[in-house]
């Protein structure tokens, strides 16, 4: 938007005074009592100040958009001035705030005074067109006069027509003004959205979160600059609110993320609009015309600061609080957070293959039984939520356990505050009474989502890398090897290259995973029939760059898997790559056990998943298929207890899915 678009030509009109205490009610009240009361000769006496003061509150009254002249009356100077109807929904008898009194109305008028049309030029300029955070006078004066160059074709004001109504800007937001009545006087400086910088003669813009801000006259700044920039369609990008000039973001300065944030309280409660990912980028949609949205916002944000709740939250968090005053944190914390699991990184990059390690909450004192061989996970943290200091007892399943990290905090002190104060606000929420009424219902839920926010960032804070003491249990938790924290996820990197020493290298994502996608499945299920079909052809009779000549490629091909033996003759053998042969070593021991005892397929899955060598369950099928024709002529192979004389290429793909259903042992014998 440009500025000749956005702002009305006029400069210092305001008198040098900014707007105090009580003038923004008094343009209001005067003109709604007497449409003429500007351009009187009693108007000093009547309003009750200076004949300036008088030109000065008729301005403030006008560029906050509470009054405007009547264009029917335009002419008639004396006849001229009337209250918009914002101006009565805000400061009538009956309006939402006819006194000025709470902090949304300050940010509310603030936005405004800037929304076209602007009323003042070099406002606009300085919240839209001005980059520095930091600047002096001096710089705010060119950037002024480069901004009305470049985005209007008005005659250029007087230097001293800019420079007092740059003065009038710092007076009016800056929170150290220098000049003490101000700081008295001046309402909008309580939004201290200028500050002093340490040197004396340099300011600057405060950008980030604003607590006084809230949520309901951002959506609602957000809803106006559509109006009245006329945005087409029924969406608009929160990076074009952010950012754009004339948007809510220059205004409040907030950045994308913080403008979404901010956002989100409003709606979560609003039907009319939400808040969407589309192609990457968070977007703001709405499915009313967006003049009522921002209406019914603001009027409900106000019916909620007034009239308050019949029901008495105070006492409802306190009987909340006394119900999980005993309920220990690790408890609590599992019902308010749901830990995602982390990717020990380094680790993954180096070896190829992606180790996840799941985490939940735990108490030092418990009997923690961690996921066995099928688990999608690599490992476990124990994220330990208690004072105690020790990490607990661990009981294993499978061949050999799988890696469990404990982390032990330092300080639980914050973590404890923050995460009570969720549990209980959400049992509050519970309440019959509460539920019934929707005024006590909608403060809970706002006051929850912020302490959400403040969980966040103590959950950080708590469990970060550097804040806790991270050991890689062994023995059931009777034995601790001390991990050193790093950077991010550096411990769990330490434990997966502790507990998966001979994972065999296999660079091919589609196939080294625990869930294939359809197409990895597919390519799958061919690679698998062409290896019992075509073991003799080169790439298995595979031509041109599909997903299956990939896996062929990686895990046969590449390994040794399929290879020429000294007779030159193609076919399956045993690989040559050096990081397979502990899985090939594991997979012969296996077959060797099957020759005196029928050993389940299942079990042979579950070894080759485990530690230390932890393949991943895609690549498990074509590495046992590969061993079957290896060893053809000394296991065999049996599907629900009845032998099947030889490998079809049908079985590979029902063994995959269904391991439990086959068993290997020695061929029958004849009778």
């Amino acid at each position: 938007m440009r500025l000749s678009e956005a702002a009305v030509r006029g400069f210092a009109k305001h008198e040098s005074f900014f707007p105090r205490y009580g003038w923004f009610r008094k343009a209001y009240a005067a003109a709604a009592e007497d449409p003429r009361i500007f351009t009187r000769e009693d108007a000093p006496i009547r309003i009750g100040v200076g004949k300036n003061m008088v030109n000065a509150i008729r301005f403030w009254g006008l560029a906050a958009k509470l009054i405007d002249e009547d264009p029917q009356k335009a002419k008639l100077r004396s006849l001229n001035i009337r209250p918009t109807p914002l101006g009565h929904s805000l400061l009538g008898a009956t309006g939402w705030d006819p006194y000025v009194e709470d902090p949304g109305t300050l940010w509310l008028l603030h936005w405004l005074m800037l929304a076209p049309p602007c009323l003042i030029p070099v406002w606009w300029i300085a919240f839209n067109d001005f980059s520095a955070v930091e600047f002096t006078v001096p710089t705010m004066e060119d950037a002024v006069f480069a901004g009305l160059e470049k985005g209007s074709d008005w005659k250029p004001p007087k230097a001293s027509s800019v420079e007092k109504d740059i003065s009038v800007l710092l007076r009016t937001y800056g929170s150290q003004s220098r000049r003490s009545q101000d700081l008295i006087y001046c309402p909008l400086r309580e939004l201290s959205l200028i500050g002093s910088s340490s040197s004396n003669d340099r300011y600057r813009f405060k950008t980030g979160p604003k607590p006084t801000l809230p949520s309901e006259v951002v959506a609602y700044a957000a809803l106006d600059y559509i109006r009245r920039t006329r945005t087409d369609g029924d969406n608009i990008s929160i990076e074009h609110l952010a950012y754009r000039p004339g948007s809510p973001g220059r205004a409040f300065k907030l950045r994308e993320a913080e403008l979404a944030a901010a956002l989100e309280p409003t709606v979560e409660h609003n039907r009319d609009i939400s808040l969407v990912t589309r192609k990457g980028a968070s977007q703001l949609v709405w499915w009313d015309a967006p003049e009522k949205i921002g209406e019914d916002v603001l009027d409900e944000y106000y019916y909620r600061i007034w009239h308050g709740p019949d029901v008495d939250i105070r006492q409802a968090l306190d009987a909340a609080g006394h119900q999980i005053r005993d309920k220990p944190l690790a408890e609590i914390l599992s019902a308010v957070d749901d830990p995602q699991p982390m990717v020990a990184a380094r680790h993954s990059a180096q070896r190829d293959t992606l180790r996840v390690f799941a985490r939940r909450y735990v108490a030092s004192a418990e009997e923690v039984e961690v996921a066995g061989p099928f688990s999608s996970h690599d490992g476990e943290v124990l994220l330990v939520a208690d004072a105690d200091g020790s990490p607990p007892r661990v009981s294993q399943s499978g061949p050999a356990p799988k890696p469990v990290v404990a982390a032990l905090p330092k300080d639980l002190s914050d973590l404890e505050t923050a995460a009570r104060e969720i549990y209980a606000l959400s049992i509050a929420l519970q309440n019959l009474t509460v539920q019934e009424d929707r005024v006590a219902r909608l403060q809970l839920e706002e006051r929850l989502m912020r302490a959400r926010v403040v969980l966040e960032n103590v959950l950080i804070a708590s469990f970060g890398a550097d804040s806790c003491r991270w050991t890689l249990l062994q023995g059931g938790g009777t034995e601790e090897v001390e991990l050193a924290p790093g950077r991010g996820s550096a411990a769990l990197s330490d434990a997966a290259d502790f507990a998966y020493s001979d994972t065999p290298l296999l660079q091919n994502e589609m196939l080294n995973s625990n869930s294939l996608t359809s197409n990895g499945k597919r390519a799958r299920k061919m690679l698998m029939e062409a290896m019992v079909k075509h073991g003799d052809r080169e790439d298995l009779g595979f031509s041109g760059f599909g997903p299956e000549v990939a896996m062929y490629r990686a895990c046969l091909k590449s390994t040794g898997l399929h290879r020429r033996g000294p007779d030159r003759t193609l076919g399956f053998r045993q690989p040559t790559e050096e990081s397979w042969q502990p899985a090939w070593k594991l997979l012969v021991d296996q077959f060797e056990r099957a020759v005196n005892e029928r050993v389940n397929l299942k079990d042979v899955h579950a070894v080759l998943r485990s530690p230390p060598v932890g393949m991943k369950a895609g690549a498990v099928p074509v590495f046992i298929i590969a061993g079957l024709i290896v060893f053809r002529d000394e296991i065999a192979i049996y599907e629900y207890g009845v032998f099947r004389p030889s490998l079809t290429p049908d079985l590979p793909e029902r063994m995959a899915h269904h391991p439990g259903h086959f068993t290997i042992s020695s061929p029958p014998t004849a009778e």
